[in-house]
């Protein structure tokens, strides 16, 4: 059983982008004012940060240092539950992945690329427009703002 350490807050929750997803898939920025950055617990949607009705792409940021003890082990997971709609997820600039509409848990091993203070960013985008996959995918939460929704852990497994 790993140790947990969760990463609920405080995030620094900025929006970089008004955002209407394409027929091909991509998206396009949309022109338009954007809402100040804020702080944010996580798991919530964007919502009290950036509005009830903010769509676009916007970036999760959360400072950590890397766990004491390293010596003892064995591997240090990234766990990220769920993204509302879709994810890309970097640790200190080198991108570990991208998250599609509907992974409930994303996970990613983290060992060889901590250092001792660490900077992880989760582009969270839910687009004005969405194709029908998307959409699907995402049922349940019709008409409310996008985000981390899921929570963001680090699961740490000792050595043996």
């Amino acid at each position: 059983m790993p140790h947990v350490i969760r990463l609920r807050g405080p995030w620094r929750c900025e929006a970089l982008a008004r955002t209407r997803r394409r027929a091909d898939g991509t998206s396009e920025i949309v022109s338009g004012e954007l809402p100040p950055a804020g702080q944010i617990q996580v798991p919530s949607d964007w919502g009290e940060v950036l509005g009830e009705n903010f769509r676009g792409r916007v970036r999760y940021s959360r400072r950590f240092n890397r766990p004491s003890g390293m010596s003892a082990v064995r591997r240090v997971d990234l766990v990220i539950e769920c993204v509302d709609a879709f994810g890309a997820v970097a640790l200190n600039d080198d991108v570990l992945g991208t998250i599609p509409p509907g992974l409930h848990v994303f996970r990613s091993d983290l060992t060889a690329r901590l250092k001792p203070h660490n900077r992880l960013t989760i582009d969270v985008e839910l687009p004005e427009c969405l194709d029908f996959s998307a959409a699907l995918a995402r049922r349940g939460r019709d008409g409310r703002p996008g985000g981390l929704i899921g929570e963001v852990r680090l699961e740490i497994f000792a050595a043996e």
